[in-house]
């Protein structure tokens, strides 16, 4: 029963993600859910869930349809609610502030991955509020790890990082042929500053090196892909980053004892 409520709560609270991922790349504050033409969406529609099981998926044809995001958005936070909740329920006594914070980091953190896949752009609001949550957490929580000040050095350590892999991507790519682009941008770097102070250091090393496994991995799933489509790739083609590494993040803030072994060789 414990499960069913939270995967609701996972499904409701993602379509109030989807509702910011509609406006707040436009400059607007959440509107009532509406379709792509701008007409309202009526109730039984709101979720993406829903929308697919009545067949609301536009307002009348030929207007465009809702995207697939809707509801992958909605069964991905319900899915991060209750991976959380296995994760942090069998320890006792955990803080249920503190999984409550780690919940509100899922929600920050799939909001910010599904605008850089829609838009291929971090959005800066949610990510100055994910990084101020993660600082209030350190402070006020400092136990399960990090405190104030291993968050603070996470942060910098991780924004530093990216920061000088951010201007090698550049140079490399102006020395190669005056290509002005980078594997990562600057609101990557940004993502990984705020993995720090979520992590804390030397967590935060774990999720760099588990990020860019990922993004390799889904880069060279990508290629895939268009091979067997038959398409063509476009060289220094821009792919979106931040779902890597928040997804690294939240597996090591989940996992954080078991990543640092499996990465590092570190003791539990």
């Amino acid at each position: 029963m414990e499960a069913i409520l939270i995967a609701a709560v996972g499904i409701l609270v993602g379509g109030i993600v989807n509702a910011l991922a509609d406006d707040l790349p436009h400059g607007r504050w959440p509107r009532r859910p509406h379709y792509p033409d701008d007409s309202p969406r009526p109730v039984y529609a709101w979720l993406g869930v829903t929308a697919i099981l009545v067949g609301a998926w536009q307002s009348q044809p030929p207007c465009p349809r809702l995207s697939w995001r809707y509801p992958l958005t909605e069964l991905t936070l319900a899915g991060l609610l209750l991976i959380t909740q296995a994760a942090t329920g069998s320890d006792d006594p955990f803080p249920s502030g503190q999984r409550l914070i780690w919940q509100a980091y899922a929600a920050l953190f799939v909001l910010l991955a599904a605008v850089d896949l829609e838009r291929k752009r971090i959005l800066i609001a949610p990510t100055l509020v994910a990084a101020a949550l993660a600082l209030a957490d350190a402070a006020l929580l400092p136990q399960p790890a990090p405190n104030l000040a291993s968050a603070l050095v996470g942060g910098l350590c991780g924004g530093l990082i990216f920061s000088l892999l951010f201007l090698g991507g550049r140079l490399f790519g102006r020395l190669l042929g005056g290509i002005d682009t980078s594997v990562f941008g600057k609101g990557d770097v940004y993502l990984m500053g705020l993995g720090g102070l979520v992590l804390g250091f030397p967590s935060v090393l774990a999720a760099m090196l588990l990020a860019i496994a990922l993004g390799g991995a889904g880069a060279a799933l990508y290629l895939s892909l268009l091979r067997l489509q038959k398409r063509e790739y476009k060289r220094y083609t821009a792919l979106p980053y931040a779902p890597y590494i928040l997804s690294a993040t939240y597996l090591v803030l989940l996992f954080q004892d078991d990543m640092r072994h499996m990465i590092f060789g570190l003791p539990m």
